[in-house]
């Protein structure tokens, strides 16, 4: 089921994807085309300024790590939303496993199998968050079931997220695979390819959730 509860407000949600998709990397061209005259021109002999790739690059470099942070966050903020939607719990955000294991350890909702996870492999560092998806849908006479503990990574400076998938088996954790969400990627559409379930989010008038 869609826990409505989980979702972004509307806002949010519209300004997460506008920077994902435009946002961050409108800030590195706009920074470039600010200092394009370094690269144009060898020399400005009025300033005593000389031009070229190094002080091009100097001056760019800080619109470039902006923009790329810009685009990491958003792209790690609207994966968590999708996912955050169809989560029965999850953790909070972390910079490092250790904390999201805490998490799961300490959830009073459902107790992840963290010995488990850990033997099966984890990541280490990134944007960090643990998920529990639990759904279903009725296909004809078949009932399809997501049952899987996902911990999202993402990679500060790249528009990428990592997923690792954990298989479920009552409260054991039984397999991983991995899948990758990368820019210009949609990600509920990335996400519903990944675990063959339709994410979607619908929008409600006063904020909510959105599709």
């Amino acid at each position: 089921m869609v826990y409505l509860e989980h979702g972004p407000e509307y806002g949010a949600y519209l300004i997460t994807m506008a920077f994902y998709y435009v946002g961050g990397l409108a800030i590195i061209l706009y920074g470039a085309y600010l200092n394009r005259n370094y690269l144009l021109k060898k020399e400005f002999k009025l300033a005593g300024i000389k031009g070229g790739i190094w002080p091009f690059f100097k001056r760019f470099l800080p619109w470039l790590l902006i923009g790329l942070l810009i685009w990491s966050v958003s792209a790690f903020k609207a994966t968590d939303y999708y996912l955050s939607l169809y989560s029965f719990t999850m953790t909070s955000s972390h910079l490092s496993a250790s904390g999201v294991f805490e998490d799961m350890r300490n959830d009073e909702f459902y107790k992840f199998d963290v010995d488990g996870i850990k033997k099966l492999g984890t990541p280490s560092v990134g944007f960090l968050k643990g998920y529990k998806l639990l759904d279903s849908k009725r296909e004809g006479f078949i009932v399809k079931r997501i049952d899987q503990v996902v911990i999202a990574q993402g990679y500060p400076f790249l528009p990428v997220v990592k997923l690792y998938i954990y298989e479920v088996d009552g409260k054991s954790v039984k397999a991983i695979r991995t899948a990758y969400l990368v820019y210009p990627q949609s990600p509920g559409g990335r996400l519903s390819e990944i675990f063959d379930f339709p994410f979607e989010m619908f929008f409600w008038s006063g904020g909510g959730v959105g599709a």
